[in-house]
């Protein structure tokens, strides 16, 4: 017999639950570990690795909502709260609640972290355009010349870095 098509609706949530659980508490710590390499300033290369992990983890998430979309579908439902709300009482409905809730905990912690990543994106970018216009906007001045040399200006209209290159 195939359990998939016998079994009670919770036999089904209970399964998609823990997959997603464990793919949020993955996608948790991913973004944890992005956000320390993008406070560490100086870590690309590890900024990098944790996004193509993050990347990864964001594809395995796209072909759990697929699961997820089918799942609800079958059950008549939008949401999985929805889907178990509807069923009788037992220990499996309130260990998918259970379930819910630390996914609901986790998804705020997962959003707090996203937002502090991008407040430390943001902060770099503008050091960085900062850095950049201070760069190209600077005009040098002259570095040699004679002594009997009439008095130039103190710039030459060229700049530390010539973006005309």
């Amino acid at each position: 017999m195939d359990n998939e098509n016998t079994g009670t609706p919770l036999d089904k949530i209970l399964p998609l639950l823990g997959k997603e659980l464990s793919l949020a508490l993955r996608l948790y710590e991913q973004a944890e570990t992005q956000r320390k390499a993008l406070k560490e300033h100086l870590n690309g290369k590890a900024v990098a690795e944790a996004t193509e992990a993050i990347n990864a983890t964001l594809r395995e998430l796209a072909a759990y909502e697929k699961e997820k979309t089918a799942l609800l579908a079958e059950l008549g439902a939008e949401t999985l709260e929805e889907a178990v709300g509807r069923l009788p009482y037992s220990k499996e409905k309130t260990r998918a609640r259970q379930q819910m809730q630390r996914l609901n905990s986790l998804l705020q912690k997962l959003k707090d972290v996203g937002e502090a990543s991008h407040g430390l994106l943001n902060h770099a970018m503008e050091y960085l355009t900062f850095s950049l216009n201070v760069m190209t906007a600077a005009a040098a001045s002259p570095a040699y010349g004679t002594p009997d040399a009439p008095q130039q200006s103190t710039t030459q209209g060229r700049k530390l870095l010539d973006t005309s290159v």
